[in-house]
């Protein structure tokens, strides 16, 4: 095989590992554990990975991943058809544009621009479910995601964190 293109097949796979480790970690959040609760978790691991990778590696996670990520979440969680990629191609927005003010700082910092971002996607994500439902949703279960996406995001950062070596070019 010519080295060039042995090359490019290795970087080919290297960025696409922010993408399937969040198609991973989407389906393990879908898995039936039977946790009470426990399909909040796949809308929260998608929105912390996205936010992760358009922060930190934003051009290996374009908008159209974040997209089909959220499209996966919506067919796996039932919601309405196409939230969940609208938020996710939102919440991409909104880290890539803060890219300069989070990325480099402190982990608290970075911290808290999630929970910042993560709290208007919650929002913006009951107001479309409300419109969508044509009834003002309850908002406890989206109060429990975010406590759940706020607990876990350090967890789920450090391991992409560990990951982020590995989609860099030999």
């Amino acid at each position: 095989m010519d080295a060039r293109l042995s090359n490019k097949v290795a970087d080919f796979c290297r960025s696409g590992i922010p993408f399937a480790v969040s198609v991973l970690l989407i389906l393990a959040a879908v898995l039936p554990y039977g946790l009470p609760k426990s399909s909040l978790a796949a809308p929260v691991l998608a929105l912390i990975s996205v936010y992760y990778w358009s922060l930190f590696r934003p051009e290996l996670m374009p908008a159209g991943a974040a997209f089909l990520l959220g499209l996966l979440v919506d067919v796996l969680s039932g919601g309405p058809p196409g939230l969940n990629a609208l938020v996710l191609i939102l919440v991409h927005w909104a880290a890539s544009g803060q890219r300069r003010a989070l990325a480099g700082k402190s982990f608290a910092v970075g911290w808290l621009g999630y929970l910042l971002i993560a709290g208007g996607a919650a929002i913006l994500n009951w107001f479309v479910a409300s419109v969508f439902h044509v009834t003002v949703i309850e908002s406890v279960p989206l109060l429990v995601s975010h406590a759940i996406g706020t607990a876990a995001y350090p967890l789920v950062a450090i391991f992409l964190a560990r990951l982020q070596p590995l989609t860099r070019p030999a």
